[in-house]
């Protein structure tokens, strides 16, 4: 037998090259293929399986607003300027307060007069009661006397006719004056009920009005200025938007996912490149309307859970109404983990 021989490699194909960019180009095509499958698969159901949701940057909000129609004089603030509270925000004027303030002074003087009337009134009426008592006391000793005398013929009987009349309206003056007594004093403590009140109420006024002074209720960030110098504001709107300083997350969650979200649970918050750490600290037993520009176009308008997160001490917030991306990867795996806890006490408890 002749032995095999080695024989040389031959030279490589001029085909070769081109099977390798074929080759190369497969393995592009079948890459993006299955990354566009992960980005459909993350778009449409990744909410479902771990938490990454948006949210917004907010802080507590607050208005400046009068509790009467009120017409704008000056404004003191702009929009992004940092205010504390008690800060006069706005200078206002009502022609409402004035025309109510000065006819609860025109009613409080009325009263005042008709309280000082009755005073004097009550005055007179103590005066005369002690001679009206005596009065009809000495009218009805007389009758008395002249009855005895009439019995004994000594009298005549216009005569006792007359001491009953004087009897009569001896006991008629002294009843009215022990009533009329009665009825000023009762007058009175109303009237002076009635003074009281409407003294509270002007200086409640007064204080509430505070010559026409918006001041600023917390501390925070002016957000937006509702009305402009010559504005004629209703009551109840708002003049100015505030924000308070101590800033949050609101963030919305899908319900029926495979997990769940508990106070007290870390996330992570992310703006751009920076990332911030926080802390869910509330999950509200409602659901809400998606801002507008979360909501997806061609879509109804999507409603899901809010929760509420607080950034860790030490991390600077983002600015506010700045749109964020809340995940916490680590939800999920604990949500199996509960899962698997649930079958083996399960599986103990079977004979």
């Amino acid at each position: 037998m002749r032995s095999l021989k080695r024989r040389p490699p031959l030279q490589a194909s001029s085909n070769e090259p081109r099977s390798r960019r074929l080759t190369l180009i497969r393995w592009l095509y079948l890459t993006s293929v299955l990354a566009l499958a992960i980005w459909l698969g993350n778009f449409l159901f990744g909410d479902r399986l771990f938490l990454g949701s948006e949210g917004l940057v907010l802080g507590e909000p607050a208005i400046i607003a009068a509790e009467f129609p009120v017409t704008v004089r000056d404004v003191l603030v702009r929009e992004g300027e940092t205010v504390e509270a008690g800060q006069a925000a706005a200078i206002v004027s009502s022609q409402a307060v004035a025309e109510t303030i000065a006819r609860l002074s025109s009613d409080v003087a009325a009263r005042v007069i008709r309280r000082s009337e009755l005073l004097i009134r009550s005055q007179v009426i103590d005066a005369m009661i002690p001679l009206a008592e005596n009065r009809q006391k000495v009218a009805s000793n007389t009758r008395r006397e002249l009855e005895t005398l009439l019995e004994r013929r000594y009298l005549g009987l216009s005569q006792h006719t007359a001491a009953l009349d004087d009897e009569y309206h001896g006991v008629q003056d002294f009843e009215t004056l022990k009533a009329e007594k009665r009825t000023v004093e009762g007058e009175l403590g109303m009237l002076g009920t009635a003074l009281a009140e409407a003294q509270t109420a002007i200086a409640e006024l007064r204080r509430i009005y505070d010559d026409g002074r918006l001041t600023v209720p917390v501390d925070g960030v002016v957000t937006r200025l509702a009305a402009n110098k010559g504005s004629v504001v209703r009551s109840g709107e708002p003049i100015i938007e505030l924000s308070g300083r101590q800033r949050f997350v609101l963030a919305y969650v899908p319900t029926g996912s495979l997990y769940s979200v508990n106070e007290g649970d870390e996330v992570s918050i992310k703006t751009g490149l920076q990332a911030k750490r926080g802390i869910v600290t509330r999950v509200e037993p409602f659901a809400a309307a998606l801002p507008r520009e979360f909501q997806r176009a061609f879509t109804p308008v999507e409603r899901q859970q809010v929760i509420r997160i607080e950034f860790l001490p030490g991390e600077l917030p983002p600015p506010l109404f700045a749109k964020v991306w809340v995940s916490a990867p680590a939800i999920l795996p604990r949500r199996f983990n509960q899962i698997a806890e649930k079958w083996n006490s399960l599986v103990q408890r079977l004979p």
